[in-house]
């Protein structure tokens, strides 16, 4: 008898589930997300974002579309980002760090890449014009 009580006591104060979750439609609607633009500039074109918080990888400041795939085969980021010093109006040098394998031998430096690290946007993003999907104050 109590749990029949609870059990309608339940139902009539459920939650509708368009009022759950960061989508604000029922579990069972598949909206089609906004439309949004990829950048698409030419390397040097802009400046580099602001990193997401202290010692986040930054955002890839350019387009990509025309470097894609990027795998370890083929990675045209190395073309300009394999310098050894940042010179004015030139690619930021790829990190000491990405020449070492964290897995095999953390403590020994590399002549080339290490195998993680070729694929960049496994860690870096790149831009778009889309808008957040939930405010955050992560990091402020």
């Amino acid at each position: 008898m109590i749990a029949t009580a609870a059990l309608l006591l339940l139902a009539a104060t459920s939650t509708p589930d368009a009022s759950l979750g960061l989508s604000k439609t029922g579990v069972f609607d598949v909206p089609a997300p906004p439309a949004v633009r990829a950048e698409d500039s030419s390397p040097g074109e802009k400046p580099a974002p602001p990193r997401a918080y202290p010692g986040a990888p930054p955002a890839i400041p350019h387009g990509i579309a025309d470097f894609l795939p990027i795998t370890r085969t083929q990675n045209l980021c190395l073309d300009c980002h394999a310098v050894k010093e940042k010179k004015p109006g030139e690619a930021t040098p790829i990190p000491a760090s990405h020449y070492r394998d964290l897995r095999r031998a953390p403590g020994a430096p590399r002549g080339r890449i290490a195998g993680a690290r070729h694929v960049c946007t496994a860690c870096h993003a790149t831009r778009s014009d889309a808008a957040p999907l939930a405010g955050s104050t992560f990091g402020r």
